[in-house]
C-alpha cells in the first residue's frame, strides 16, 4: 500500500456506513459554519432581503441583492420572501421590464427603506423555471436508466457492482414474460 487515496477501499458494509456516516457529520458541521460567514461585499457576497428588511437603517447606502416575483411593473414591486414573511420591495432604475409575476434578481443600492436603485439584474420569465425543471427531469431520467442499464446493487456491501452484461428491455420483458409461464406450468 503506498498510502494514496486511490488505495483506500471500502468493500466492507461496515467501512462505508462509517464513511458515510463520517460524511454527514461532516455536512452537519460545515453547512451552518458557511451560513455563518459575514458579508463582504467586495467577493460581491451581499446582505439578502433577510438582513436588510430586518435592521434597514443599518444598510441604507449599502450594496444588497434580492430576488423575487414581480408584483407590479410602474412602479416595479417584487415581493420577497423572508424568514419573516413576504415583503415588498419597489426597484428604480431597472433597465429590464419584466411582466407581472416574472422572477427577478436586483443588484443595487439599498436607497431607503423598501427601495432599491438597481445597478444590475436579470429576469427570469415563468416559462423558464417549467423547462429548467423540464430538462432536469429528463436528464435524472436518463442518468437513472444509464445506472440501472449498466450497475446493479449489491446488498451484502451496500454498494454498485457492474453488470457482466448491460441490461436491455428485451430482457427485462423476457424475464417478466418467463416468470409468469412458469407461475402458470
Amino acid at each position: 500500500m503506498t498510502g494514496e487515496l486511490s488505495d483506500i477501499v471500502f468493500d466492507t458494509r461496515r467501512a462505508r456506513i462509517a464513511a458515510v456516516g463520517l460524511l454527514l457529520l461532516v455536512h452537519v458541521v460545515l453547512f451552518p459554519a458557511y451560513g455563518a460567514q459575514p458579508v463582504n461585499e467586495d467577493a460581491w457576497v451581499l446582505p439578502g432581503p433577510d438582513e436588510f428588511t430586518a435592521t434597514p437603517d443599518a444598510y441604507v447606502g449599502d450594496r444588497v441583492a434580492t430576488t423575487g416575483i414581480v408584483e407590479t411593473t410602474s412602479p416595479l414591486v417584487l415581493r420577497v420572501t423572508t424568514t419573516r414573511g413576504p415583503q415588498r420591495i419597489t426597484i428604480v432604475g431597472f433597465a429590464a421590464t419584466p411582466d407581472v409575476g416574472d422572477k427577478v434578481r436586483v443588484y443595487g443600492t439599498l436607497t431607503e427603506p423598501g427601495r432599491i436603485d438597481a445597478h444590475n439584474g436579470f429576469v427570469v420569465p415563468q416559462r423558464g423555471s417549467w423547462y429548467a425543471w423540464g430538462i432536469s427531469f429528463l436528464a435524472g431520467l436518463w442518468v437513472l436508466a444509464r445506472l440501472l442499464r449498466h450497475w446493479t446493487v449489491d446488498i451484502k456491501t451496500l454498494g454498485f457492482r457492474p453488470r457482466a452484461e448491460p441490461l436491455t428491455v428485451s430482457r427485462v420483458i423476457g424475464r417478466v414474460t418467463t416468470r409468469e409461464v412458469e407461475t402458470d406450468a
